[in-house]
């Protein structure tokens, strides 16, 4: 019996330290770039960085800025948002290590260049929206909790990163040891834009716990919580009324 929990001890230490030592491995998917959206035409340089990515529908006085999520290849929207966002210049930039960017994403790090590609794209438009889908949500709240933001679209969204890793590895001490913790519903309070959340019915990634606790911070600023029934975490952007919600919310 001894020897039997002495076993399951070490495998259990083994377990977590994999998971401590990894983590970043767990969170971070980076796609390659594809041009078969079209060829990366604008940069951003950041503490010395470029960070290569899309531009659409230059010269618009409204802009959007899209967080896409962990293994999310951006530019696969291209289609979507050109035929639905027509009347606001879209800025799709791949974080660093993603995409043709070099780097090694973390959440201060992509933090701080959102920050920055923010204040580059408020200098060129009246205003400024963002949309975050999943791990890009809450680069999204971040943005909106400390610059002064027109409209808030959280696709797939989460209260934190913390609570969906306890979540899936609740037999490991998630807390003390994780990195990244994305703590969007810490951030609501700050929020002043108006925000639109969306909801896929059938999501197996972000369980529906972790949505509800972030929409249950927010007040005044919640305009529209759409429920995409059917939808999956990857499929949402597949359904009519996930495309009609959109076109409503950027009125």
């Amino acid at each position: 019996m001894k020897c039997i929990l002495v076993t399951l001890v070490v495998f259990y230490a083994l377990f977590a330290l994999t998971f401590c030592s990894l983590q970043r491995q767990f969170l971070y998917y980076p796609q390659p770039a594809s041009d078969a959206y079209g060829e990366m035409n604008i940069s951003f340089v950041v503490d010395g960085e470029e960070l290569l990515g899309w531009v659409l529908n230059e010269g618009q006085p409204e802009a959007l800025i899209y967080y896409g999520g962990n293994a999310e290849s951006i530019e696969a929207n291209i289609p979507l948002f050109r035929a639905v966002i027509p009347n606001h210049t879209i800025y799709l930039i791949p974080y660093r290590g993603y995409g043709n960017n070099i780097g090694t994403p973390t959440e201060k790090v992509l933090y701080s260049d959102a920050v920055q590609i923010f204040k580059s794209v408020k200098s060129k438009h009246d205003s400024v929206s963002l949309m975050g889908r999943s791990l890009g949500s809450g680069i999204a709240t971040y943005v909106a909790a400390n610059r002064q933001v027109d409209k808030l679209i959280l696709v797939t969204p989460f209260d934190s990163i913390e609570n969906v890793a306890k979540d899936i590895y609740w037999m490991f001490p998630v807390s003390l040891v994780i990195k990244d913790r994305y703590r969007s519903a810490d951030r609501v309070k700050d929020i002043t834009a108006q925000t639109y959340i969306f909801i896929a019915g059938e999501d197996r990634v972000i369980h529906r716990s972790r949505t509800d606790q972030l929409i249950d911070e927010f007040g005044d600023q919640l305009v529209e919580v759409v429920v995409i029934t059917g939808a999956g975490h990857n499929t949402i952007s597949q359904f009519p009324a996930y495309v009609s919600g959109l076109k409503r919310a950027l009125d």
